[in-house]
């Protein structure tokens, strides 16, 4: 019988906050048409769920109107603690940040050379 193999363990990164001692640094805004229902209403984590209840005034309006029911869900927060989940992607280019002033400089040296010409 062959058992499940254990996962090898992750390598953690290094935390750049703790949101128990600076409070949620996320937040959520939910719409629904041109409505704001929540307005920047403080997460933990960017990671979320969201359940919007539309109400049956909602679909009149939109039914009445041919529209549809659009609804809108945007998850924003503080720029730093946004910056750092985005850059754990290596293909992230983040203003202002060692990893965008490389490929600035990388390409400065591209655009610098031109076919035919020596340096």
């Amino acid at each position: 019988m062959t058992g499940r193999q254990p996962r090898p363990k992750r390598q953690s990164n290094r935390a750049t906050y703790d949101s128990r001692e600076t409070g949620p640094g996320y937040h959520v805004t939910t719409q629904v048409g041109d409505q704001t229902i929540q307005f920047r209403d403080p997460i933990e984590d960017p990671f979320v769920r969201t359940v919007v209840h539309v109400g049956l005034s909602d679909i009149l309006r939109c039914l009445l109107r041919h529209r549809r029911i659009w609804v809108t869900v945007i998850v924003g927060g503080d720029p730093d603690r946004v910056n750092d989940v985005m850059e754990l992607d290596k293909n992230t280019l983040i203003a202002n940040s060692s990893r965008r002033d490389i490929w600035n400089s990388h390409l400065n040296e591209r655009l610098g050379e031109r076919p035919g010409e020596e340096p």
